[in-house]
């Protein structure tokens, strides 16, 4: 064995892997794995500092005129990269390597087999005969073939007559074919020609030019075509566009042909600034279906901060008309939204003192809904809440404080100023507390329109509210140990005095109140009204007991449940206009709330409000999940409401499941169903293939449509080629919001 050594400091470049990075997609794949295993690079097999020399070993080493010639067994190491060959010949004068014959190259991330090649150390060129190359970046595989490589003068690096697919060596499911591919490492882009995208045999695609991001840089150009199919809007087919117009300012453009309705435009703009990302999203069309009436949607978002102190949030949403998202939307939820909400907010917190600004207004989408009902406009709203530090004999105090402008057409407006000092005596220790709290609550409004709006009470043009409220809140935790382990149960009654003076009201306008759901939170709460226009009288006692089971081993709580209720010792007279009516009885209804994990398998959850006096349940839920193993999901659910004063009674069952069968299918399904009127609200249904490079994956869904009478059909369609982007609609974004738990992995 021979071994010779040269200092020449000529640099070898890595660029295989740039391909992979133009494609490759980060992501957790899912449990499939390709039946061959990847190759595997150890890290410091050889030395890859710079400046080290070349060294060479070879059976036999023959120096003729300053050539260098290696036969059998031949090994070339330099920079972390190592050659092998049966023979090569270097020139240390030049420091060009030449290997004829099969050879095979080794670097981290990468093997490359070939039949020949040339390295020019010093000029940092080299080509290649016909290669093999298999990569592996991040844990994804990439494989493929060329005709010849090159590493150009100008930097580029180029292959031709190249495949590339994320499958293993030989498995053809899918890859990319070119006829040249061009990478420009210094920009970070690539360009391909001639190139055709081939499944299972069959050509999906064919483009005379093609450039793709070889780095983390953005890319103008197109990206992966999308095919729908709606009820409402027919065959679809999606050609977005990206354009990277600079480091902090992009845009997308994609056209979306539908066969029944004609073609809508849709854009977002994305703008980065120092304040935070703005977001500019439009969609327009001619709606042949509606006789080519124009119709659109567009919002505005905007998130970020001016410092860590200030914070800015603005939403800004407008659709042309009511039926919009119903025909063009792709929810159940985003076609049920009644207003549309634009708001721009100004947040500042800094130690003890929180504020806000904020402008709000609403578009109301259904048309059906009275004047009267519609929400009146904030122009301007400014919030405060301030702590002190702490007082003698550890008092603490607080003062929450508002200026709100409400404004609506053809109503009651005005200014409304609320201010709600407190003071409290808050007594905590490891098995009780006790906190008792005093506050008063001054409230003053300045009305217009008062003279021209009918309502049912007379309002003066300016009033005021002031009242004083008392509440204690108390509560002991006992505990007893269950095992060696550590694990305990614990005890934990808990009592909530409040009194709060009846004040008439009914001079007052309801500009934002309304009454809360009634909860085991509700228990503990000072108002029963959100909102600053009605504050509830009360002098009542709620009592509540928990019970909680801690894990000795993990500190995790496997089981909690609650129950609670309120003992009323005065009726409850103040009431929200206009058919509440006073509150007579001694008892609340009876509040409960149940939460488990005793199993690693099994979790459920339950809440109930039951009436006793009627022997009647009003809202009831109960949750039930198993989770064997990965890819193995079943959910059921039953819900129940029957409250009068709300006007709601619904009963329904909701049963979801995702499940694996084999090594390489899964199967989704959901079944939402109202067992008072005997109808599906949403049926889906799901099937997936994945194999270790790509999968398909194809649901039906039906839902029952805005007008709450007739129902929307859709299918979607994806095929994902993994290393590429999925081809079709987001069907991982469909399950995800249909079925608990279920997680989109497939990349």
């Amino acid at each position: 064995m021979h071994l010779i050594s040269s200092g020449l400091p000529g640099a070898l470049p890595i660029v295989i892997p740039s391909l992979l990075a133009a494609t490759l997609v980060t992501g957790n794949s899912m449990a499939a794995q390709c039946p061959v295993p990847r190759f595997v690079y150890e890290p410091g097999a050889f030395d890859s500092t710079p400046g080290l020399p070349v060294l060479a070993e070879a059976d036999r080493v023959i120096s003729e005129q300053g050539l260098v010639t290696l036969e059998g067994n031949t090994t070339i190491r330099y920079q972390g990269r190592e050659i092998s060959a049966d023979n090569a010949s270097y020139d240390p004068t030049t420091g060009e390597v030449s290997v004829n014959g099969a050879l095979k190259f080794l670097g981290e991330g990468f093997q490359l087999q070939s039949n020949e090649a040339f390295i020019d150390l010093d000029d940092d060129l080299f080509r290649t005969g016909q290669s093999e190359y298999e990569l592996d970046l991040k844990g994804k595989r990439a494989t493929g073939t060329a005709a010849s490589m090159a590493r150009m003068a100008d930097g580029h690096f180029v292959l031709q007559k190249a495949t590339y697919s994320t499958c293993p060596p030989g498995d053809l499911s899918w890859y990319v074919r070119a006829d040249s591919i061009d990478l420009d490492t210094d920009e970070g882009i690539g360009t391909a020609r001639d190139l055709r995208l081939v499944f299972k045999g069959v050509p999906l695609m064919a483009l005379p030019a093609f450039s793709f991001p070889i780095s983390d840089r953005r890319k103008t150009g197109f990206l992966a075509p999308v095919l729908a199919r709606g009820e409402s809007t027919g065959l679809e087919l999606h050609l977005p566009w990206y354009w990277n117009i600079r480091p902090d300012l992009d845009a997308t453009f994609t056209p979306r042909f539908m066969t029944r309705r004609g073609t809508q435009l849709q854009s977002e703009i994305r703008y980065l600034t120092r304040q935070g990302l703005w977001t500019l999203d439009h969609e327009y069309l001619k709606d042949r279906v509606n006789d080519g009436d124009s119709r659109y949607f567009t919002q505005l978002l905007q998130k970020g901060s001016f410092s860590p102190d200030v914070s800015t949030t603005i939403v800004a949403r407008r659709v042309s008309d009511k039926d919009y998202l119903e025909d063009l939307g792709d929810s159940l939820q985003v076609a049920s939204i009644t207003h549309l909400e634009q708001r721009a907010d100004l947040n500042y917190e800094l130690g003890r003192v929180k504020a806000l600004a904020r402008l709000q207004s609403f578009q109301t989408v259904d048309e059906n809904i009275v004047p009267e009902d519609r929400p009146h406009r904030r122009l301007p709203q400014l919030k405060a809440y301030i702590r002190s530090e702490p007082l003698p004999l550890g008092l603490r105090s607080d003062v929450e404080g508002e200026f709100v402008y409400f404004d609506k057409d053809d109503a009651v407006t005005g200014t409304r100023v609320d201010l709600h000092p407190r003071l409290s005596l808050p007594v905590v220790r490891d098995a009780w507390f006790f906190k008792p709290s005093v506050a008063h609550r001054f409230t003053y409004y300045s009305l217009n329109n008062t003279s021209s709006v009918v309502t049912d009470n007379r309002l003066d043009s300016s009033s005021s509210r002031s009242l004083d409220t008392l509440s204690v809140d108390t509560g002991v935790f006992f505990d007893r140990l269950l095992d060696d382990e550590g694990s305990i149960q614990t005890l934990e009654p808990r009592l909530f005095y409040l009194k709060v003076p009846y004040r008439d009201q009914s001079d007052i306008p309801v500009f934002d109140s309304s009454a809360f759901d009634f909860n085991i939170s509700q228990l503990f709460r000072e108002n029963r009204f959100s909102g600053g226009d009605r504050v509830a009288d009360a002098n009542q006692l709620s009592m509540a007991l928990t019970t909680r089971m801690i894990d000795g081993v993990d500190g995790r709580e496997r089981f909690r449940a609650s129950i609670g209720q309120i003992r009323y010792f005065d009726d409850r007279r103040v009431t929200l206009p206009p058919a509440d009516t006073i509150g007579t009885r001694n008892y609340s209804d009876l509040v409960g709330e149940l939460f488990t994990t005793l199993s690693s398998n099994w979790v459920g959850k339950g809440s109930i409000q039951w009436n006793p006096d009627e022997d009647q349940t009003i809202r009831g839920s109960l949750s039930l999940g198993y989770r064997p193993g990965p890819n193995r999901i079943l959910n059921v659910t039953h819900r129940v409401v029957n409250s009068e004063a709300r006007d709601e009674k619904t009963e329904q069952i909701d049963l979801s499941g995702l499940w694996k069968i084999g090594d390489s299918w899964r199967i989704a399904s959901r079944w939402n169903y109202s067992l008072d009127s005997d109808r599906s609200i949403e049926t889906l249904l799901g099937l997936e293939y994945d194999s270790c490079c790509w999968a398909v994956r194809f649901a039906a869904r039906r839902y029952i449509a805005d007008n709450g009478e007739d129902h929307d059909t859709s299918a979607y369609f994806q095929l994902v080629l993994k290393g590429l982007a999925p081809l079709g609609q987001n069907y991982g974004a469909l399950l995800e919001n249909a079925i608990l738990g279920y997680r989109d992995d497939v990349q």
